[in-house]
């Protein structure tokens, strides 16, 4: 008795600190979970049932952290946004988002992001004893993770459209049905128009004779016709953009607010653009917001005022003529800060050339 009374106090100080360390762990591992399953969730790609985006779901990102909430309850579940990182470590802010981890801007507009751009989700809860152990305060855990998501994945084809048969016109061919050996064949009664009846007895009361004799069918002999020649249709010779006759461009160039990429066209033709996409860090400049405004490619212009960070350009198929020319983007501030989300790619639409890309990283 006296020893098991010696040693009472320090089992139950022992086992009293076992739960208190599991539950500040089970703590600590229900927040790091929460804040890596939330920003797992608002980095998905397509929509949820609401609607709108996974990274702008907000309702369902904190869903999303509160379902791991054992043992505890979240303070704080914060949402915010940025560019990624340097290679300094350091945090790549967007056009008026606070990128820090403490911060809360969710929903983000569709306007100021762009591919490659991060999820930050940050949970924090607050430990405390079960039982009052001097002057011991709470202590705050806190968890943040991010994630990169996409809002679009621009495909460039550059296989060539292959062909198909088409089905022949002859119909196939239907099995005809045998008829049982024992089962005897019955002919379809035959239907009398009844509404003929009074007509038929008509004729036969008062039978008309005609008097009048048709003329004699005259008969034409036709003529020969000469049997028309065959003449072969044109046929369209396909132009080949690779080999010798490549079409291959120039590295991006930066001027003022010009942003411009040379197109060598060696296939000897001129060549028809099926579209033209560009990516450009559209949230850092003089105000810092870029907008593009104007395109030129051989003195073909078009202009309108895009503010996003990549788009396939509207109604806007120029002509690439042979030889060496440029395109140039002219955007309505200097073009102050790259970040290498820069990218140029217009697909050519030709036969023998369709769907191929000049694309500025490759």
């Amino acid at each position: 008795m006296v020893e098991f009374m010696l040693v009472l106090p320090v089992m139950i100080v022992l086992m009293y600190g076992i739960v208190e360390v599991s539950r500040l762990v089970f703590i600590f591992a229900s927040v790091s979970n929460a804040s890596r399953q939330a920003a797992r969730y608002g980095a998905g790609s397509g929509e949820p049932n609401t609607g709108v985006a996974y990274f702008q779901d907000c309702d369902g990102i904190r869903d999303t952290a509160n379902r791991s909430a054992i043992l505890t309850e979240f303070n704080e579940i914060n949402i915010t946004y940025d560019r990624g990182v340097t290679e300094d470590g350091e945090q790549i802010p967007i056009l008026d988002i606070d990128p820090s981890p403490d911060a809360d801007t969710c929903p983000i507009g569709d306007n100021v992001i762009r591919n490659g751009d991060r999820i930050i989700v940050q949970v924090s809860a607050s430990y405390e004893p079960i039982l009052e152990i001097g002057n011991i305060e709470p202590l705050e855990i806190v968890s943040a993770n991010a994630r990169t998501f996409l809002i679009s994945v621009p495909i460039f084809g550059s296989a060539f459209p292959t062909g198909f048969k088409a089905e022949t016109a002859t119909p196939s061919r239907v099995p005809t049905r045998t008829p049982d050996e024992n089962a005897t064949p019955t002919e379809p009664p035959t239907s009398v128009p009844t509404s003929n009846l009074t007509f038929e007895a008509y004729l036969t009361q008062f039978p008309r004779t005609p008097t009048n004799t048709l003329p004699p069918t005259l008969t034409f002999t036709p003529s020969a016709t000469p049997t028309a020649s065959q003449v072969p249709p044109p046929t369209a010779t396909a132009i080949l953009c690779t080999g010798d006759y490549n079409v291959g461009h120039g590295a991006l160039e930066f001027e003022d607010n010009i942003m411009r990429m040379e197109i060598f066209n060696n296939t000897g033709h001129t060549l028809t653009a099926a579209s033209v996409y560009v990516e450009w860090n559209h949230d850092t400049g003089g105000n810092p917001s870029l907008r593009l405004q104007q395109i030129l490619l051989a003195g073909q212009a078009w202009t309108g005022d895009l503010f996003s960070p990549s788009a396939f350009v509207p109604a806007y198929y120029p002509f690439i003529p042979t030889g060496a020319s440029a395109i140039e983007f002219y955007f309505d501030q200097n073009y102050a800060f790259q970040d290498g989300a820069e990218r140029i790619v217009v697909t050519i639409g030709n036969p023998g050339c369709v769907n191929y890309p000049v694309d500025s990283r490759k």
